[in-house]
């Protein structure tokens, strides 16, 4: 699985705002753009579903701008990620067996759900507040399992571990 543009900037945007919306100053997303280096107008595209899904709120007027809508413990990846570009799969058939007619008897389908479970665990476990933490702080206890599980060193067992949903 590949993480897109689209959830890579929304990440970005989410923890600058995160990072410097302190004493709830809002933070205007022409310094979000300038700071992270990225186009305004995407940006700005963006904030439209965080908006909607309740992690964004908007302020107007002179020194408006952009407040998280929940304090960043509160916020994982996985919502941020789903927000921008719907559902985790790693293959459509995970998301609806109904897709496939061949799920039933598939080989890899037991495997292709483990993976989609290890990637969606890692992604909720990974808080706004993780990467908002400032620059050249240690990374965080979950940073260090999420790290685990895409190498491959969570648990094995069957059912539910520390990589799974």
């Amino acid at each position: 699985m590949r993480i897109n543009t689209r959830a890579c900037y929304a990440i970005r945007l989410m923890a600058d705002v995160a990072r410097h919306s302190v004493g709830g100053r809002a933070v205007s997303l022409k310094d979000v753009a300038l700071r992270q280096r990225l186009p305004k107008l995407y940006l700005s595209q963006l904030t439209m579903p965080l908006r909607s899904a309740s992690l964004l709120k908007s302020v107007w007027g002179n020194k408006g701008g952009f407040l998280l809508a929940r304090p960043p413990e509160e916020i994982t990846l996985l919502e941020i990620v789903e927000t921008v570009d719907g559902p985790i799969g790693v293959m459509d058939c995970v998301l609806d067996p109904n897709l496939c007619d061949k799920a039933k008897i598939c080989d890899c389908f037991a495997t292709f759900c483990a993976i989609n479970r290890g990637i969606v665990g890692a992604l909720k476990r990974v808080r706004l507040s993780d990467l908002a933490a400032p620059e050249g702080a240690p990374a965080a206890a979950d940073l260090r399992t999420v790290q685990a599980c895409a190498v491959g060193h969570g648990s094995r067992t069957g059912g539910a571990d520390e990589c799974g949903r």
